[in-house]
């Protein structure tokens, strides 16, 4: 479960990082909105001020300077003076419906409030209270009066309310943390089961649900797969079984006729000669029965292997030795040579199989080039536990088609060439733990390890 705790470790800094993130934000934007709060209300302030010093009075009668009116364009709409009777004596702009004295209520009431919905700020000037109104709808009034006690109590509760809400967070963040990762223990069971081709049927709900479904789908299509697969390979492998021995009987009693015949002295030269030519394709049809039953065999791993230990130079003296006492062609030569380092070494593995394999390869060089050529058989160490086999011969060479066949290479579109022998060879070699490559179209290398993983 590293991987899934791995997880779970960056989804709860992912959710811390992104709590104080939100949380210095929130500072941040708080700051902001209080500096404009603040800059809004003094800018009124600051305007009224510099009204204020601009009101002067000139032969009873108050008047305002130029850049008195300047201001007032700049941040109000309209504005009056009103004197210590709450009479109207100047005013800028000023609406007809306000146009009336003011009692000291009414002043009490705008100065806090609004006039009338116009938002207000007042000044004392030397010539009576300054009254400057912004648009409508433009600033927000509230006035709160609370004891001094209360303002105390809630300063202290700030850290301890931010607290209990981080602790809060926090238990959320490792609540839901935890439940996501228990919804991903159990994808994790579900994947492992899938690896090990086993049926899996994973719980479809929480936040996995849709993985959970996906994943027992999947294992349903794969169990259909595999069951059709198991009947198509069981089908074959019945039909090569049932083919192999009914051509097995009738074979067997024409190699033995064909026997006969070509010993029958009454019978003519070339009679005799038809005879063995027939006693001679019956034994090679029944070498490729045998060969389809094991290439079938080892394909289904169903072929047991029978380990024992052997020596490779030994083995590979044998195979060679098997083909001239068998009547080599003169036109055929098998040349062996065996690193002296390899020559005590000793393996594991189906003597019977390695043969038959290194024979087929040794074989296929000797039967594709019938004018002749010379086989090169050779074996030397490839670490302490490895060796390196090479089979070459100097004659037509391997078609690439076959290496292309045996590689998985191959197109379509071509037709796929007889590669029984090759086939059956590479079975056998990978059965042992062994690999067969083709460095060329010369030369066939096998690399094998004395305790192969069988």
């Amino acid at each position: 479960m590293k991987h899934f705790s791995k997880i779970l470790s960056r989804y709860l800094l992912s959710a811390l990082f992104i709590l104080a993130f939100t949380l210095f934000f929130n500072i941040f934007l708080y700051v902001i909105i209080e500096y404009r709060v603040i800059q809004s209300t003094n800018h009124a302030v600051s305007y009224i001020r510099s009204v204020a010093e601009e009101l002067d009075q000139t032969d009873g009668q108050i008047v305002l300077s130029e850049d008195g009116y300047h201001h007032m364009q700049e941040y109000f709409v309209w504005a009056m003076v009103l004197s210590d009777t709450g009479e109207i004596i100047w005013d800028w702009n000023l609406p007809d419906s306000l146009r009336r004295p003011y009692t000291s209520r009414d002043i009490a009431v705008f100065s806090k409030w609004y006039l009338e919905d116009y938002p207000v700020t007042e000044r004392i000037t030397e010539y009576g209270l300054l009254v400057a109104a912004q648009e409508k709808g433009s600033i927000w009034k509230m006035n709160i009066n609370d004891s001094v006690e209360n303002i105390r109590y809630l300063f202290h509760m700030i850290p301890t309310t931010l607290f209990v809400n981080l602790v809060m967070i926090l238990f959320l963040v490792f609540f839901f943390g935890i439940r996501f990762y228990r919804s991903l223990r159990v994808l994790e069971q579900g994947i492992l089961h899938l690896s090990k081709q086993m049926p899996i049927r994973l719980p479809e709900k929480g936040m996995t649900a849709l993985l959970a479904t996906q994943l027992n789908q999947t294992s349903d299509l794969l169990l259909k797969q595999r069951n059709a697969l198991k009947q198509r390979d069981d089908a074959r492998t019945a039909w090569i079984s049932g083919v192999s021995h009914d051509i097995r009987t009738p074979l067997s009693l024409i190699m033995g006729y064909a026997s006969d015949l070509k010993e029958d002295a009454s019978l003519t030269n070339e009679q005799r000669r038809l005879a063995g030519i027939m006693e001679h394709q019956s034994l090679k049809i029944k070498h490729l029965i045998e060969d389809l039953n094991l290439t079938s065999r080892l394909e289904y791993h169903m072929q047991p292997l029978r380990i024992a230990e052997f020596k490779p130079c030994k083995l590979l003296r044998s195979v060679v030795s098997d083909f001239y006492n068998q009547g080599l062609s003169s036109l055929h030569i098998i040349d062996l040579y065996l690193d002296p380092g390899i020559e005590q070494k000793v393996f594991q593995g189906d003597t019977a199989l390695l043969t038959r394999a290194f024979s087929n390869l040794i074989g296929n060089s000797i039967r594709h080039n019938p004018k002749g050529c010379t086989v090169t058989v050779t074996a030397c160490a490839k670490g302490p536990d490895w060796v390196c086999f090479q089979i070459s011969d100097d004659g037509c060479g391997i078609p690439k088609a076959v290496i292309q066949s045996l590689s998985g290479t191959l197109s379509d579109t071509q037709k796929a060439p007889h590669i029984m022998g090759l086939r059956i060879a590479e079975q056998i070699f990978q059965a042992h733990g062994w690999e067969m490559t083709f460095p060329d179209r010369q030369t066939i290398q096998i690399v094998g390890t004395s305790t192969p993983a069988l």
